[in-house]
């Protein structure tokens, strides 16, 4: 009897697990980012860090500053000139859990705009 109630628990917990268990994504990257708000809230520690490697990627790219009338250098500079500022000026106000990809994409795109690495 108790190995009958030992699989039923093994399997409901097999069960649960594959049904309700939330992939675990690492945010090492802005893409990381946007795949986990897909499937559960990030918080806003994460969207600063995705907002940053966003923001370097930019600066980082010769190709877009030089499209953009600027440099690698010029751009890395500006970045860490206004990194704090930006940082402050936008995320202060913003929530402590972002539940969609579009409030993610709406301040990074703003930190990036602050920054200066988008031109």
């Amino acid at each position: 009897m108790k190995y009958i109630i030992l699989m039923v628990v093994a399997f409901g917990g097999y069960y649960a697990y594959k049904n309700y268990a939330v992939e675990n994504i690492t945010v090492d990257s802005y893409q990381a980012l946007l795949k986990e708000v897909e499937t559960t809230e990030v918080t806003l520690e994460e969207v600063k860090v995705g907002s940053n490697m966003l923001a370097d990627f930019f600066c980082n790219d010769a190709g877009f500053q030089k499209s953009g009338g600027s440099s690698v250098t010029a751009c890395m500079n500006k970045l860490n000139n206004y990194r704090e500022i930006c940082e402050s000026r936008i995320f202060d106000n913003a929530p402590a859990l972002f539940t969609t990809k579009e409030q993610v994409k709406a301040t990074a795109k703003s930190y990036a705009a602050c920054t200066g690495s988008t031109g």
